[in-house]
Parts: C-alpha cells; structure tokens; sequence
C-alpha cells in the first residue's frame, strides 16, 4: 500500500512538471520576440568594449556568414529563377523543379552557388564598409533628427550599393555566362571563362549590363526605404499610443516611472521588423525587376566590348535596343520573367538573414 502511495505521488509529481513545462514552452514561444530583445540588450551590457576596427571586421564576419548561410538555403530558388530569367524556360514551376532533378540530380540546385557567395560575400563585406564610412560623414555634417541626416543615410545607402556593384559586378557577369544552358560546355571552368572572355571580347565585357543596374538602384533603395520607414513609424506611433495609455491607467509610482522612461518607443518589435523587410524587398524587387531583366539579357551578349558600350551614351542606347527586343518578342510579361521565384526568395531571405546575422555576431560576441 505504501509502494502504491509513492507511485501515485510520483506520478501527480510528474505530470505537474510536465504541465509545468508545457506553459513555459507556450509562453516562451508567444514571446519569442521580447525574449530575444531581453537577451540582446543583455549581451550589450556584458560585452566588452572593443576598439573600432576590430568591431567593424567582426560585424563584417558576421555579415558574410549570415549571407553564406542565406544563399545556400535559398540557392534552389535562385536556380528555378535563373532558368526562367536567361534560359527562358516554358515549364511550370513544379515541372522545372522535376525537370533539373531528373537532368542533375539534387545537387543540381546548388549549380553554381559558390561562384554566387564568391560574388555575395564580397559584395556584402563592400557594401558594410562603405555605408559605415558614407554615414559617417552625414552623421559629421547633419545634426540628429534632420531632413539633411535622413537624405544624406538614404544617400551613403545607395552609394555603398553602387561601390559595392562596381567592384564585384565582374563576378555576376561570369556567374551569368556559367550558369546558362551549355554555359559550362562552352567556357569549361571559371578561370577559362575568364580567358576567353577576356580574349575575345576584351576587358570591358565583364562590366556588361552595369548600366541598367546602375540605373535601378535608385528607384529601388528610395521604394525600399519609403516602405519599411513608413511601416515602421507608423507601428511605433501604435505602440506610443499603448504606451501612454497604459501610462495613465498605473497607479503604482515606480511602475509609472518606468513607463515614462520607455516613452517613446524607440524601436518596434523583432517580428516585425522582419515582416517590414520582408514586405519591402518583395515591393522593391517587383517595381524594379525589369532592370533585372534586362542586366542579365545584356551580359550574355557576345562579340567585342568596348567602355563605350558599357558606361555612357551608347550604353544607355543598347539598354533601350534590349528592352524594346524582349518586349516585341515576349511583350511585357518578358520583362518579368522569373519575379516569382525571386520575390518568393525575398521573402524568407529577410527572415533568414535577421537570425543569422544575429547569430554571427553573438558568435562573434559583438554588439
């Protein structure tokens, strides 16, 4: 009888743990968000303070981590895009992804991945330094909180964008020979596509179609950042609202204390955060992607280049010729070839690239 008690006890003793467990678990992932601020803004206190250019080059790693880690889980959306972009494919989408497996097997989604992070990664690493330098000079000549702060940041935003481009656009012009139908048939490996790139069609080709991206980046950093600043202050215009309301309504001195020290909001949650990213890529993506279009039509264009055709009058002359041709020969659906895939990438790729970000720099132990 005794044995029997202490089983039955042992048992109400478990279950209650487990119940126990399972709210925690509940609760724990209702509030992932607040959790992961709350451990944030606790690691910001216990790290210590490095020197400047040490904790530049540990958030540059951890910029070019997260984007490893990024492109090569999205890498297969990448691939289904490439093959409706350059070798314009008729498939339906789940008849492409049937149709590359059963020509290349699994590994036939990753085609061509390392030649992207060795073009991302770079590219990344470029863009980081060149916007903390940029801002660094607005932030020098503007005062806080003013129109010339905001402009010059959407300004030294763009230009890093275009630093960032013009140093690593040879890569993406080979990445797009490679990866074409019979690409690798006819250059063989990245160095002979070099070779023969260079031989034939001169030093200039690796900077074909530069102009229309150029070109895009504007229109695209100025739809990116309208966007996500106005989802983001008006979220935070809710939450001063909250706030003040929740102001009012505390007795308790201390607690009202510390509510009118968060006041105002001065970020908005870590969830959204990621939907607003996530919400502006896809629009920028969209309103901009025929530029895409056209940037990859145009470095797969043969014959002899020259600095001419590739910056300038003439430049700008063969980006209207290109246009006008996959409009005649595909109309207007032509110029948005593949949109789905990439903006189904878009989508995951801000989530993705949030987590691991912050994960490289808790690995790192930078703030």
């Amino acid at each position: 009888l005794a044995a029997s008690s202490a089983f039955g006890r042992r048992r109400r003793r478990r279950r209650l743990a487990s119940v126990s467990a399972s709210k925690a678990s509940k609760a724990s992932g209702a509030g992932w968000a607040r959790s992961l601020d709350d451990k944030l803004r606790a690691k910001s206190t216990t790290t210590r303070k490095l020197p400047a250019q040490e904790e530049a080059a540990r958030r540059l790693a951890s910029g070019i981590g997260a984007t490893i880690c990024v492109r090569t889980v999205l890498a297969p959306l990448e691939r289904v895009k490439i093959e409706y972009l350059l070798n314009r494919s008729a498939l339906k989408p789940e008849a492409l992804v049937r149709s590359i497996f059963t020509k290349e097997g699994l590994g036939g989604f990753w085609k061509g991945n390392l030649l992207n992070l060795a073009r991302t990664a770079p590219y990344k690493a470029i863009n980081f330094c060149a916007f903390d330098t940029y801002r660094g000079f607005v932030i020098k000549a503007f005062p806080e909180g003013s129109d010339g702060r905001k402009i010059g940041t959407l300004c030294a935003g763009a230009g890093a964008g275009v630093t960032a481009v013009l140093t690593c656009f040879p890569m993406d012009v080979l990445r797009t020979r490679l990866l074409t139908t019979g690409g690798k048939a006819k250059y063989g490996s990245l160095i002979q596509c070099v070779k023969t790139m260079y031989t034939q069609e001169g030093l200039s080709t690796f900077y074909r179609g530069i102009t229309p991206a150029l070109v895009s980046m504007a229109p695209n950093a100025a739809v990116y950042y309208t966007i996500y600043d106005g989802l983001k202050h008006r979220r935070m215009a809710q939450l001063d609202e909250e706030l003040r309301v929740r102001i009012a309504a505390t007795k308790d001195t201390r607690e009202r204390a510390k509510l009118e020290r968060e006041y105002p909001s001065k970020t908005v949650e870590a969830s959204n955060m990621m939907l607003f990213g996530a919400l502006a890529g896809v629009a920028s993506e969209a309103s901009t992607y025929p530029f895409e279009v056209i940037r990859r039509r145009m470095q797969m264009q043969g014959g002899r280049s020259s600095a001419s055709m590739v910056f300038g009058r003439e430049a700008l002359r063969r980006m209207t010729v290109t246009l006008r041709s996959i409009v005649r020969k595909q109309g207007v659906r032509g110029l948005y070839a593949g949109l789905g895939p990439s903006c189904i990438q878009v989508l995951p790729s801000a989530s993705l690239g949030f987590f691991s970000y912050e994960m490289f720099k808790l690995l790192f132990q930078v703030d």
